[in-house]
């Protein structure tokens, strides 16, 4: 009998396949985990930026969910976009009763920098989800929507950082920057260490599904056994060389490749 590590994405679709649920799939395929997702919200969007978005019952994730978990338990699960105090509960219900690790990648804001959600719903998502999480992966703006720090250099970094681990409760917090230094940088904090990766900035308008795929990959990890920190190097190698073998699919920006090896 064959045995497959499963993965779960819980968050939106994108019909171009540039991001959301289907950039997951692609990812955990890509790392031999089979993935699995519940969608939270349809969307209408393209290279060109986000058009729409319809949300998806609350009752139907819970359906979704239930028909997943009652089959066959992922070994690790992730959430993206979730537009509603509802859905975070129910998440949260799932969390609580199956104990597998939760990467929360807290989808803020567009590529354009537009707010997807209100800043109710965020603290909402702060409360109620990020102290369950192995692992939350938020960029700078997300982290300054978070943490109300104005990120300026790295120490500020490491005080928003601090902020999610002894005052929101998180267990560990990624932060992506590539402004301040001049470099990719990404940073894990966790409660007892440090560990930055930094590397050159690839210079490409392709970059959609990067948030996505990062935290995907993180999530792939963990489903097959990785430590966190293993799961943080994989995510940064594998995330470069999609950049770097990026696309130009659409008439703005394309996205990163799903279709490389390491």
């Amino acid at each position: 009998m064959s045995h497959i590590p499963i993965a779960l994405t819980v968050a939106s679709n994108d019909p171009t396949g540039g991001s959301g649920v289907i950039a997951d799939i692609k990812t955990f395929h890509n790392l031999n985990v089979f993935g699995m997702a519940a969608i939270t919200n349809l969307t209408a969007q393209n290279s060109q930026g986000i058009h729409e978005i319809l949300e998806i019952p609350p009752e139907f994730l819970e359906e979704q969910l239930s028909s997943i978990f009652s089959d066959a338990i992922p070994y690790a699960m992730k959430s993206g976009m979730v537009p509603s105090a509802d859905m975070v509960d129910i998440i949260k219900k799932y969390i609580k009763g199956y104990d597998i690790p939760f990467v929360m990648d807290p989808f803020i804001f567009s590529k354009e920098g537009k707010r997807i959600i209100d800043t109710g719903l965020q603290n909402k998502l702060a409360t109620t989800l990020l102290p369950y999480a192995s692992v939350v992966t938020p960029n700078i703006k997300e982290t300054e929507a978070m943490t109300g720090i104005d990120i300026k250099d790295e120490s500020d970094i490491k005080t928003a950082a601090n902020i999610f681990l002894k005052e929101i409760g998180v267990k560990s917090v990624l932060i992506n920057d590539s402004q301040m230094t001049g470099k990719a940088c990404d940073y894990l904090y966790t409660r007892t260490k440090e560990v930055k990766l930094s590397g050159p900035i690839i210079k490409s308008k392709n970059l959609r599904g990067v948030g996505s795929t990062f935290s995907a990959v993180i999530t792939a990890e963990l489903a097959k056994g990785q430590d966190l920190e293993s799961a943080f190097r994989k995510a940064k190698m594998f995330v470069t060389k999609a950049i770097e073998n990026g696309f130009d699919i659409g008439k703005g920006n394309g996205p990163i490749s799903h279709f490389i090896e390491l």
